[in-house]
């Protein structure tokens, strides 16, 4: 009888001793192959990485940006009651009084209100000063360093009945300093020995 071997070979021609010795070099094969490549299943995929995007890498990195003089003295309230103080201080001041005793109440008003307009666009505040230059605005009132130091310092207390602090009063009193040589006509004379 004859028989077909799992591989196609037929049994007759081959002895029982051939037929175990193919089979066992088949399986030989089989696994000699099977370990050269891995003889392991491949990893599954890896899953899919899952990126949050946080915006720019800068943005992590960058600080707040810094608020204005305007923000951190309090706003529009708070400049209104600096001026309001200030103003109460130049009336009452010796030095500086005599500038505001005739004016009448629309022009202190209007004072007021363009102090107050100056204050906040200069501290970064969204409103506008439409009033006139520090140059024109001074003109031929002869003011003197008397009367421009003595107004620095209605200013500061102002400042700080209002509760400003130091850093936000030198950052506003540095930003008025260039107004000085508009302002200042009369200038003092040097001291003599």
């Amino acid at each position: 009888m004859t028989q077909t071997t799992a591989v196609g070979i037929r049994s007759e021609s081959l002895s029982p001793m051939r037929a175990r010795l193919l089979v066992s070099s088949i399986l030989i094969a089989s696994c000699a192959f099977a370990f050269a490549c891995g003889g392991e299943k491949p990893p599954p995929p890896a899953a899919p990485v899952t990126v949050v995007d946080a915006g720019p890498e800068d943005a992590a990195t960058e600080p707040p940006p810094p608020k204005s003089l305007y923000d951190r003295i309090g706003g529009k309230d708070a400049v209104s009651k600096i001026v309001d103080s200030f103003l109460k201080n130049l009336e009452s001041n010796a030095v500086t009084k005599k500038h505001f005793v005739k004016l009448s109440k629309d022009r202190k008003e209007k004072f007021r209100q363009e102090v107050a307009d100056q204050l906040c666009q200069l501290t970064g505040g969204d409103c506008h000063y439409n009033g006139k230059d520090m140059k024109a605005a001074h003109k031929g009132m002869r003011i003197t360093e008397a009367e421009w130091n003595a107004t620095i310092a209605a200013l500061k207390a102002a400042m700080d009945e209002n509760a400003v602090g130091d850093a936000e009063t030198s950052d506003l009193m540095a930003l008025l300093a260039p107004m000085k040589d508009d302002i200042v006509e009369v200038k003092a004379k040097p001291k003599t020995r």
